[in-house]
């Protein structure tokens, strides 16, 4: 099994609707992003997939929050925009977007340096 990884950022701002405490304010974070792809198989070029690929996909994901607020943005309109939802659904675009024979193995988002979420979906059948 090969696992590839790629990270990237984006600045946006969000509040978190029915939190009691500071977040239910509006606030910012230039959040980091890290996904992991996997895969089985090699191309004829010895890859699971080009890392360049990847990241493009990636950044092309991330560019439709940054410098915005996210609670404006959809599918955000609707739901609360928590880091746990920001992954899943970065998770799912990936996964739609993904070429080739590999898959989304997981999404970790930073809101700030230790503050993290994790999501994957461990019952894939591959």
């Amino acid at each position: 099994m090969y696992k590839l990884c790629v990270q990237s950022e984006f600045s946006a701002a969000h509040k978190l609707n029915l939190y009691q405490g500071e977040c239910q304010r509006i606030h910012g974070h230039n959040w980091k992003v890290e996904a992991t792809v996997a895969g089985k198989e090699l191309d004829e070029l010895g890859m699971a997939i080009d890392l360049l690929l990847l990241e493009k996909l990636l950044q092309e994901c991330l560019h439709q929050f940054d410098h915005r607020m996210l609670n404006e943005v959809q599918p955000f309109d609707k739901m609360n925009p928590t880091s746990e939802n920001l992954a899943r659904y970065i998770f799912h675009w990936l996964r739609d977007h993904l070429p080739g024979k590999v898959w989304v193995d997981q999404v970790r988002i930073y809101e700030t340096d230790r503050l993290s979420v994790t999501y994957s979906e461990d019952d894939v059948d591959r």
